[in-house]
């Protein structure tokens, strides 16, 4: 093996070592719902089918602890697609929490549950709450 061809192939390693370093660093700074205070537990979850328009996407979640829950951070975590619509209906887990969304609004059954908290991220990412 020339020294030019050793070269090279020290080179690539060296590269391919920064980007894996790089891939795992990153990975490691994303926000795990898990991890942030209120005890958040996905519970039902709908996303329209129209593939050609704008994503939908509504979310039903439990709240273990609603007086301590960081619901802007669980709400900015949760994908949101560009041009699109992500709806997060907070519930408080003692008072339990729908098991299934319709794509109408006002998306689960107001006669049975009850939002403590609503996050909202329209088409231009512009973030609404309401409680």
């Amino acid at each position: 093996m020339s020294k030019v061809n050793k070269k090279r192939w020290i080179w690539f390693g060296f590269v391919a070592v920064l980007i894996l370093i790089v891939v795992i660093s990153d990975s490691s700074l994303l926000t795990n719902s898990q991890k942030i205070r209120g005890g958040f537990t996905e519970t039902a979850f709908y996303r329209n089918e129209n593939n050609s328009g704008p994503v939908i996407r509504v979310y039903a979640v439990k709240v273990d602890s609603p007086l301590v829950a960081d619901y802007d951070s669980y709400g900015n975590s949760m994908p949101h697609t560009e041009h699109g619509l992500t709806k997060i209906f907070f519930f408080d887990a003692k008072a339990g929490a729908p098991d299934k969304l319709t794509m109408n609004s006002p998306h689960y059954d107001t006669t049975l549950y009850k939002t403590i908290w609503v996050f909202q991220k329209n088409a231009v990412g512009r973030v609404t709450e309401d409680k």
